[in-house]
């Protein structure tokens, strides 16, 4: 899904990807983590996340992508420094909108996604590369609560080295924060000692912020670019368990007729149990349909997803059952 979003803070548009889990929230009251990638995420970072998610590596998770319109004027420096920066070569980097960017982000763009989407507003990370990887590192000094996870790779210290210092006094504001910091190794050495310096800031209090760091042997500024999200996420948002992966066993037509019917949740949508060529095939309104497979007399599984279906049955029609998917377990009963 892609969207144009204006904001009225920065006073332009932005262009907007969201790629949804491949197994979104399909019951009462569920939510998913986001990830919110900025520069587009060079439009890898969607897909990624699907993968990573649907391998079981990672929470399933919504990758919410940010850049610009296509054709539009850029606006990068100016919306992820939050004053002009002096480059290594001496030149001087626009900046001054990381203000009204941050706003944008916080006030305007999360809020919406939260409205459209079944989001977890406790469970959303910032992920920034370069310039945004600074930008992302001002964001955990300057306002540590508005995201549990920070990816900052490579971040363009050359920009804001006053971020430092106020990294060194994170900790205590952002208890059980948990950020991973990564760069290629083969990266310029001022890359590298950006990288580095902001590591070592936040290691200051490894009581109370959980850090991962990680160089990228052989890598340069670009090339580990698609290597980050598989190292960093399973760390920022790992899974509420691993996914099963049982042996399914057969079950006669007898025993399966008393599982069929129609159920309902307690949001008053209908999950039906029914039949194809497959075998049993189970609805849930609002949601692709999937077969399920037998693990047990009464107990089943999705293949390939973290997925338990047990139906309140015995020797009679089901009576109910019970659906625990990602983490969240939810009662439906018979119509």
């Amino acid at each position: 899904m892609q969207l144009i979003v204006h904001s009225e803070r920065a006073g332009r548009d932005f262009q907007v990807q969201i790629t949804a889990p491949g197994t979104p929230p399909i019951l009462p009251g569920q939510t998913a983590p986001a990830i919110y990638v900025l520069d587009g995420g060079y439009d890898i970072a969607g897909p990624t996340g699907w993968l990573l998610g649907g391998a079981g590596t990672m929470a399933p998770a919504y990758v919410i992508a940010i850049g610009y319109p296509p054709g539009s004027p850029s606006t990068r420096e100016r919306d992820l420094l939050f004053a002009p920066g002096t480059r290594p070569d001496g030149t001087i980097a626009k900046g001054g909108g990381g203000a009204m960017f941050r706003a944008f982000l916080l006030e305007e763009l999360k809020p919406l996604m939260e409205t459209r989407y079944p989001l977890d507003p406790k469970s959303a990370v910032l992920f920034g590369h370069s310039l945004s990887g600074i930008f992302t590192a001002n964001m955990l000094a300057d306002n540590p609560e508005a995201f549990s996870g920070y990816l900052i790779a490579s971040p363009s210290l050359w920009a804001d080295p006053t971020v430092v210092d106020r990294l060194k006094t994170v900790a205590a504001r952002a208890p059980g924060r948990k950020v991973f910091v990564t760069w290629g190794a083969k990266e310029e050495a001022y890359m590298v000692d950006g990288g580095e310096k902001i590591s070592a800031a936040l290691s200051s209090a490894p009581e109370r912020l959980i850090l991962k760091t990680k160089p990228f042997e052989d890598e340069t500024h670009i090339s580990y670019y698609p290597l980050a999200m598989p190292a960093a996420v399973p760390f920022l948002l790992p899974r509420a368990q691993p996914i099963r992966h049982p042996s399914p066993i057969n079950l006669t037509r007898e025993q399966t007729q008393r599982y069929f019917g129609i159920y309902v949740l307690s949001d008053g949508r209908k999950v039906t149990v029914g039949e194809d060529e497959d075998g049993i095939l189970l609805e849930v309104d609002g949601a692709p349909p999937a077969n399920i497979l037998a693990e047990a007399l009464d107990r089943f599984y999705i293949h390939g997803v973290d997925a338990r279906i047990t139906f309140d049955a015995g020797p009679e029609p089901a009576k109910a059952m019970i659906f625990y998917v990602n983490g969240t377990e939810a009662r439906a009963v018979r119509k």
